[in-house]
């Protein structure tokens, strides 16, 4: 073996006293057997002289678990008085200040400063995930509010928060020169594609803020969302690009190091002093300076060093996913970038060869952290990362120019920022086909037994990979290597056909699901006990009944067919013949009665009330409807949510279009509803002036994927960004699902059904 891997143990042994609580009866079995190793030292020796005894790896293992846990000890964890839900006035902070959704509501970790407690101040900083529905200027440093406390287990925050009053500033934090440019080179993107202007800000300095919800979930899925975050990748990747102009200028080696290094903290300055991007810093820094040293043995020392050191400074660290992906992709790129590029070095230039075994490496030692978040994995994750590898030295290369040059020569940046613009537009296109694809996002087991799977089946292929490249026995290599090659396609073979067509259970707590029934629409109310009102049916093709069997609903009590165009009677003949017991069967006056038998006509003004949800029907005119034409009969329903948060207002406008709704608003005028169903799938007759009247925090629009209507119009789009709404698209998302909570109203995406 050429690596040194003893370091491992000490960053095991820390990792494992900060991520559990030792009991004081193990600490002492601990300190004795510590005693015991290191009397064995003592004894006799009949090895050479230079040679480690076979027992150093479990000594040093115990010298970083007793090391944190002895500190744990000492350590006086700052709590709040009560353990469970409560309200209590406080001074908080943001860790970083993001932007509003388009409810009005600022989220993200925070900061509890003080808190009063017995008519005084207690200084205590607890982490918190504190949510703000009140305006609150962008610059507040500090800021006193009555909050709703909940208590949390999330590892990197001990509650969840969320402002019971309005907000009071104590301090402000000026905009720093860091923030001024990042101001002006989001101006500069202006004239950028779509998915350049949205990535590229978070492709070069972690800021996600411009990715609409379909986007982030697009790259969620396809294991893209790294490259908008600041991780230790890629700092490594900017510092090997500041590396090489060095070199390239014939900078003598040390220089460049100490140059290269001053480069990746003046970036992290720019970034923000954020926790998350000084141990990325830290950790890419190790990585390029163990690729610069040859990749021998100090570089992984130093790297177990240096998180040991960080577990010991904060070991509430050992259970932030943040600081577990810092160092295994770190870890990843030193233990196996030299072994898989070997491999790839076969069949690709040395150049790509070395950074697709970058990605790669980083991809296979974080595994069970991205199982342990999200339950599942990319099917498509390996080759989307490969396909974006060779493009992210240009796009970090020439936006880091673009980024310097925004404000002195804006003209020559507005020109050059074509040049990461395209490939940046092409990896949010990669992002959004690989999500598209069948499978894409495949389950895995659930709970302890999915982390343990991970976790061994990241470690065999690691030793597999290190073997074979490590050892000095030829018969050694070939059988790890062909072991490892046939783990891989066992693992293919096995994982692809069984979960390709896998759809992960739906819950019982969501409120609205619109079913993804091609050109088409049907959306589902959830009234509790497998019970639903359906709205519309989708088209004879649409697969309505698969939809409502995902959902797990089995009894229709009412549905309602807006009209009787096919894309929305079409699925009602597939919806009798399921079996699913169904109740009243409305529709509108102008609805012709003979073409669904057991059909009955609900006039304006009518509805119920089912406890949880009621509706009332808003049009159409009974006079009007029976001389209009089809999409002018639409039912225009308004259904209200009794939540224990409030009462939440869904308008489902049906196809009906500008002239009749207008008409029928005239007589009939609305209150703003929280959520609306688009009129006619997003199309430009359907009217702007709907959306405008009920402005909307969430916008559907029922369409087919690349339908050749143009469904949803660009007009539609552009005055729903103007009220604040967030769009949801079956044709991008596939089925959606609307949960009602205290946050809000959250989205859930299920894909397209397998037609």
């Amino acid at each position: 073996m050429n690596t040194d891997f003893r370091g491992l143990w000490l960053l095991a042994g820390a990792w494992i006293a900060a991520c559990f609580t030792m009991p004081g009866l193990l600490l002492w079995v601990f300190i004795g057997l510590l005693a015991l190793l290191l009397a064995l030292l003592l004894r006799e020796r009949h090895d050479g002289a230079q040679a480690a005894p076979w027992f150093t790896g479990p000594i040093v293992f115990l010298l970083g678990l007793l090391a944190v846990a002895s500190l744990g000890l000492t350590r006086t964890e700052c709590v709040l008085p009560e353990d469970q839900e409560h309200q209590r006035r406080a001074v908080l902070s943001f860790e970083q200040a993001g932007a509003p959704d388009p409810e009005g509501v600022r989220k993200g970790k925070a900061t509890i400063q003080r808190y009063w407690q017995d008519d005084a101040w207690v200084q205590c900083e607890i982490p918190v995930y504190l949510s703000v529905p009140y305006p609150l200027p962008d610059h507040a440093a500090s800021f006193e509010s009555v909050v709703s406390l909940d208590p949390a287990d999330a590892g990197s925050f001990n509650w969840w928060a969320r402002a019971a009053s309005e907000p009071k500033v104590l301090s402000e934090a000026e905009p720093n020169a860091a923030d001024h440019l990042k101001q002006r080179f989001s101006l500069a993107l202006n004239h950028l594609p779509g998915n350049a202007r949205a990535l590229l800000p978070g492709m070069l300095y972690g800021d996600r803020e411009g990715q609409d919800e379909a986007l982030s979930d697009a790259m969620k899925t396809s294991g893209l969302s790294h490259l908008t975050a600041v991780s230790g990748s890629n700092i490594a990747l900017l510092a090997a690009i500041a590396l090489a102009l060095l070199r390239l200028f014939q900078i003598p080696r040390a220089p460049s190091t100490l140059l290269m290094i001053g480069a990746v903290w003046l970036f992290t300055w720019f970034v923000g002093p954020d926790p998350s991007v000084l141990r990325a810093s830290l950790m890419g820094s190790i990585a390029v300076l163990s690729l610069l040293a040859g990749r021998g043995q100090a570089s992984l020392g130093i790297l177990s060093l240096s998180a040991t050191i960080l577990l010991l400074i904060d070991p509430g660290l050992g259970a932030e996913p943040a600081f577990a992906l810092s160092v295994l992709a770190t870890l990843g790129i030193i233990m196996l970038t030299p072994a898989l590029t070997e491999i790839f070095g076969q069949f690709l230039p040395s150049w790509l060869a070395e950074l697709t075994a970058i990605c790669c490496a980083a991809q296979f030692t974080c595994l069970p952290v991205v199982i342990a978040l999200n339950s599942n994995f990319s099917l498509y994750s390996l080759p989307a990362n490969l396909l974006v590898a060779p493009l992210l030295p240009l796009i970090t290369a020439v936006g880091m120019a673009c980024l310097l040059l925004c404000t002195p020569l804006p003209s020559v940046a507005h020109a050059l920022l074509w040049i990461p613009g395209l490939p940046a537009e092409l990896i949010g296109r990669i992002a959004q086909f690989s999500a598209g694809l069948p499978g894409a996002a495949r389950p895995w087991p659930a709970g302890a037994f999915g982390i343990v799977l991970a976790i061994m089946l990241a470690a065999v292929l690691c030793i597999l990979l290190i073997a074979g490249r490590e050892t000095e026995h030829v018969r050694v290599r070939q059988v790890s290597l062909g072991i490892l090659g046939a783990v891989l396609v066992f693992a293919a073979a096995l994982i692809v056909p069984a979960t390709m067509f896998y759809r992960a259970p739906v819950g019982t707590n969501w409120n609205i699901a619109m079913c993804d029934v091609g050109q088409g629409d049907a959306v589902v109310i959830n009234v509790g006990e497998n019970q639903g009102w359906l709205i519309d049916a989708g088209p004879p093709d649409g697969n309505v009944v698969q939809c409502l069997r995902r959902l797990n609903i089995t009894a229709l009590p009412i549905i309602f067919v807006t009209h009787s165009h096919a894309d929305h009677l079409g699925g009602i003949e597939a919806v009798e013949e399921s079996g699913i017991k169904i109740g009243q069967r409305l529709v509108s006056a102008g609805f012709e009665i003979d073409r669904w038998p057991g059909a009955q006509v609900v006039e304006q003004g009518g509805g119920q009330d089912f406890g949880t949800v009621d509706y009332h029907v808003i049009g159409p005119e009974t006079v009007a409807a029976r001389s209009a034409e089809p999409n002018d009969t639409s039912l225009v329903i308004r259904f209200t949510f009794h939540t224990h948060n409030g009462d939440i207002d869904y308008f489902s406008a049906g196809d009906m279009e500008t002239e009749a709704m207008a008409a029928l608003l005239r007589k009939n005028p609305q209150p703003p509803a929280a959520i609306l169903k688009a009129s006619h799938h997003g199309a430009r007759n359907g009217g702007t002036q709907i959306i405008k009247s009920i402005s909307p925090q969430v916008l559907l629009v029922s369409a087919g994927k690349d339908n050749s209507y143009g469904h949803p119009h660009a007009e539609t789009l552009r005055a729903a960004q103007e009220v604040g709404a967030r769009v949801f698209r079956t044709d991008q998302s596939g089925t959606v699902l609307l949960t009602f909570t205290e946050q809000g109203v959250l989205s859930t995406a299920l894909g397209s059904p397998v037609r």
